[in-house]
Formats: C-alpha cells, sequence, structure tokens
C-alpha cells in the first residue's frame, strides 16, 4: 500500500481588512501632505497671501500698516489670529483663513478686546459664515466687511471703539 502524503497548502495572509486600511491610511497621508504643499503656494515665507493675478492682497494691508506706523495714534492694535470659516453656500468643501488686525483708540480698549477674545471671534465669524464666496472674493466688497466687522463688536465694547479694521491675511481655498 502506497501511502500519499498530502502536502498542506500554504496559509493566505488575511489581508483583507488589514489591506483596505493601510490603503485608506496611505489615502489620508497623500491627501495631508498635497494640502500642506497647496496651503504653501499661497503662503509666502513672510505669511502674506497670493492672489491669482499675483497681486497680495495681504500685502496691501501690510502696506497700509507701514503707512501708518508712524502716525503716534496707531499704537493700539488687537489681532485676531488665524480665524477659519467655511463661507456660506460651500456646504463645507471651501474655508476662508483669515488673521485680522482691529486698531482701537486706546490700550484699555485692547485689554477690554483681550477679554472678550471669545465674543470678538464669534462675532467675526458670524459675518464672516455669512458671506458667500462672491462677497469674499471681491476685493471692493472687503471694505463693506470691515466696516460691518467694526460695527459688531463696537456696539459691545464698554471703553474705545475700533477705528480701522485690517486683513492681514486672507485666504481662500
Amino acid at each position: 500500500m502506497a501511502e500519499t502524503i498530502q502536502e498542506a497548502a500554504p496559509a493566505k495572509p488575511n489581508s483583507g481588512k488589514g489591506g483596505k486600511l493601510i490603503i485608506i491610511a496611505l489615502v489620508i497621508i497623500v491627501q495631508l501632505i498635497a494640502a500642506y504643499f497647496l496651503i504653501g503656494l499661497f503662503l509666502r515665507k513672510d505669511g502674506s497671501t497670493v492672489e491669482k493675478n499675483g497681486i497680495s492682497q495681504s500685502a496691501v494691508a501690510t502696506q497700509s500698516y507701514n503707512s501708518r506706523a508712524a502716525d503716534p495714534n496707531f499704537d493700539h492694535v488687537y489681532v485676531v489670529k488665524d480665524l477659519i470659516v467655511n463661507p456660506a453656500g460651500t456646504n463645507g468643501l471651501r474655508f476662508l483663513l483669515t488673521t485680522i488686525g482691529l486698531e482701537v483708540t486706546s490700550e484699555e480698549t485692547v485689554k477690554e478686546l483681550e477679554k472678550r477674545d471669545v465674543q470678538v471671534r464669534d462675532a467675526i465669524i458670524q459675518i464672516l459664515t455669512s458671506k458667500t464666496l462672491i462677497d469674499l472674493d471681491n476685493p471692493s466688497s472687503r471694505d463693506s466687511l470691515k466696516t460691518e466687522i467694526a460695527g459688531s463688536i463696537n456696539k459691545d465694547l464698554l471703553t474705545g471703539r475700533i477705528t480701522n479694521v485690517y486683513f492681514s491675511k486672507f485666504i481662500i481655498q
């Protein structure tokens, strides 16, 4: 009698769920890297933005700031850094990254704004999220946006008032 020896088939690794997880992780990593480089294209080393036609909107605000820097009344500025909002009608697919400087009348007003930081950010976010991309992308409508931001915050201030609003960063992605 001849005995037959059957070799055991090599076990297949369970690559079903583990393979899918690896692929998903790789896709997420690639997307994060792509987003990092795309955002880098819109930022210079000094933090100013670059728009489609090569003119930097925040460079205009910086020039305005520099021209007023010699003004002794331009000593009090409160900065609201890196607000990220989704404009109206974008369904969360687009965002605006902005940094806003609020020129105020006194150091006491700066201290009040520091204490009310959450309220200031909320007022700005409410205004920015109510605007569409068309409203935000139009440079001429930014003046009315600045006026609206100043008016909204001024109505709640107890000491001093906001005299000017500056966008030092204004990136729509």
